[in-house]
């Protein structure tokens, strides 16, 4: 089977994963959001190949249990290496079917800049970012970002990478794998209980503390 990307015809066919792809531990920002960064990892036998393509799919994350369904409450931001690679497309924005992907493509400039992969350490591809604001969420509940992709009846799954070997003029699709001990397909974030500011703890207590100290100076008058 034969898929084509831009003017770029890839050979999909099942081979072992010579990129290893995670996300990192979810971090909290701003506002009631959190982010992750996708990152990936070329194992010894693939340095000096080259990635030409990165098709990542979220469509089993989730919040608690349910299933995700407003796929642009998540926003990818591609590392200055691979801004050229996306088309500003997000999240929520594709075409029937494809929402809850994104592609990145190095043949979108004139000139293709395929990324090529010199040694095993992990580098960052970009930073998703999901916003779970207005949702109603209370402490304790949890938001999964998920990266595996689903199969849809190819070779390889929606979450998968094109490679094209040392030297070689045919291009690969793969699917990565997820085991790297810096983190795997699913970021998790847990909704944190929320902790008053210093500030009014801290003049409460400075108010409680005069009061008590009033009262002993009048009783000893």
């Amino acid at each position: 089977m034969l898929v084509c990307s831009w003017l770029v015809w890839f050979d999909v066919r099942p081979c072992p994963a010579v990129v290893v792809a995670y996300l990192t531990p979810s971090r909290a920002v701003a506002g009631e959001q959190f982010e992750s960064d996708l990152m990936l990892a070329g194992s010894a036998d693939a340095i000096g190949d080259v990635i030409e393509l990165i098709n990542v799919d979220i469509v089993q994350s989730t919040i608690n249990t349910a299933a995700l369904s407003d796929y642009s409450r998540v926003r990818f931001d591609a590392r200055p290496q691979f801004a050229l690679w996306h088309d500003g497309q997000q999240f929520g924005s594709g075409s029937p079917g494809f929402e809850s992907q994104i592609v990145l493509d190095s043949f979108l400039p004139s000139e293709p800049i395929p990324y090529e992969i010199t040694t095993t350490d992990p580098f960052s591809v970009g930073t998703l970012t999901f916003d779970f604001g207005g949702l109603g969420l209370q402490p304790g509940d949890t938001i999964t970002l998920d990266i595996l992709g689903r199969d849809d009846g190819t070779a390889t799954r929606t979450t998968s990478i094109a490679i094209r070997a040392s030297g070689a003029s045919e291009t690969t699709l793969v699917n990565p794998a997820f085991s790297s001990p810096n983190g795997s397909e699913k970021s998790v974030f847990t909704i944190a209980t929320a902790i008053p500011e210093p500030g009014p703890i801290v003049f409460l207590a400075t108010t409680l503390l005069g009061a008590v100290v009033c009262r002993r100076s009048r009783r000893r008058a």
